[in-house]
């Protein structure tokens, strides 16, 4: 299959993804994947990722994990806190970083953690509200 051919949102048969993981959250296939394309970005999602997150949050999600690291759910814990990370980053910061940096940091944290950025915009307004 060429590169050019492919349609975002393009369904994978199962024979043809065996060994290949889901490049957000790392899973294995076990029903059909998706094709993933923006622009220059190419990718393989599994449906789950693709159906919890728009065109836009899948790329900036793989935009992320390329540039630090890591996976969706990497880092799952039952008592994280939006706040509490939000804290640490802030005395962390010592006030040298953008408000920007502080909220690319914050939403990286949150995806290894396993929260959706859907969820995650709703936690922040519900925070600074």
């Amino acid at each position: 299959m060429e590169l050019n051919s492919i349609n975002s949102g393009q369904t994978i048969s199962q024979n043809h993804h065996d060994g290949i993981k889901c490049g957000i959250c790392r899973k294995g296939f076990k029903k059909g994947a998706r094709i993933y394309q923006k622009g220059l970005s190419f990718g393989v999602v599994c449906e789950e990722c693709y159906k919890n997150n728009s065109p836009e949050d899948l790329e900036l999600i793989a935009n992320l994990f390329i540039a630090y690291g890591g996976y969706f759910g990497m880092r799952k814990d039952s008592d994280y806190s939006l706040y509490k990370v939000l804290k640490t980053l802030t005395s962390e910061d010592n006030g040298n970083g953008s408000i920007l940096e502080l909220n690319i940091n914050l939403l990286y944290q949150a995806l290894l953690h396993g929260v959706c950025p859907h969820q995650f915009r709703q936690g922040l307004k519900l925070l600074l509200d």
